[in-house]
């Protein structure tokens, strides 16, 4: 016969460790920042890259659209250049500044007695007048010479006759006699008024609807230039 034997003695109850309960939800934690760590750093090493590469493409890219602008600078001058240079010659063309007009004109009025030695034309100082009026530059009340007739007559009303005369030449604004003497040829024993007269241009007439240049425009054409790139 088997004899059972039974435990009266009450269980022992278990208990629950709670420091070591918190040191593994702690340690857990940790393990998940860390991995989270990780997963950032690289994530963002990523992006740095990324970075990189596209600002080295802009910078190349403003390299490029500098060394354009930079030639586009210096087409515009010279565009300019050129338009200041046109102007000018459109514009004296239009006012037909013809020497061999002027020269028809000179010898139409002379007076029977007198006669021309030298005709000396002068129209470079017109040119720079224009160019330095477009520019603002140009200086007020200033005089240009247009053209110096040297030569002589029997009298000295022969002269002014013809300095008179002179000043009704188209653009013509002031005849000056620059010198009259009296001279006599030895050869024929003869007695002449020696004479050198300068005339100046009426410069209202060449500047007249001439607009001086705007820096707005030429920065217009070159942001135009630009945004075409």
């Amino acid at each position: 016969m088997t004899t059972k034997l039974i435990n009266l003695l009450p269980k022992e109850e278990k208990k629950r460790d709670i420091r070591s309960i918190v040191i593994n939800v702690f340690m857990v934690l940790v393990l998940i920042l860390f991995l989270a760590t990780i997963l950032l750093t690289f994530f963002l090493f990523d992006i740095d890259n990324l970075l990189s590469s596209r600002l080295s493409d802009y910078e190349g890219t403003n390299i490029k659209v500098q060394d354009q602008v930079n030639k586009l600078k210096v087409y515009n001058d010279f565009k300019n250049n050129v338009d200041k240079k046109s102007d000018v010659l459109v514009n004296l063309k239009e006012n037909e500044l013809h020497w061999s007009r002027a020269l028809y004109e000179i010898g139409k009025i002379m007076p029977e007695d007198a006669y021309l030695i030298s005709f000396e034309a002068q129209g470079s100082q017109l040119y720079k007048y224009i160019e330095e009026f477009k520019e603002g530059e140009s200086e007020e009340g200033k005089e240009v010479i247009s053209f110096n007739v040297f030569g002589q007559a029997a009298d000295y009303m022969d002269v002014l006759k013809l300095s008179i005369e002179l000043k009704k030449i188209d653009n013509i604004k002031i005849v000056w006699i620059e010198s009259i003497t009296r001279t006599v040829i030895p050869v024929i024993d003869l007695e002449v008024v020696s004479f050198s007269i300068n005339t100046y241009w009426d410069l209202d007439y060449f500047i007249e609807g001439i607009v001086g240049r705007d820096d707005s425009q030429d920065e217009g054409i070159l942001d135009e230039e630009i945004s075409d790139i």
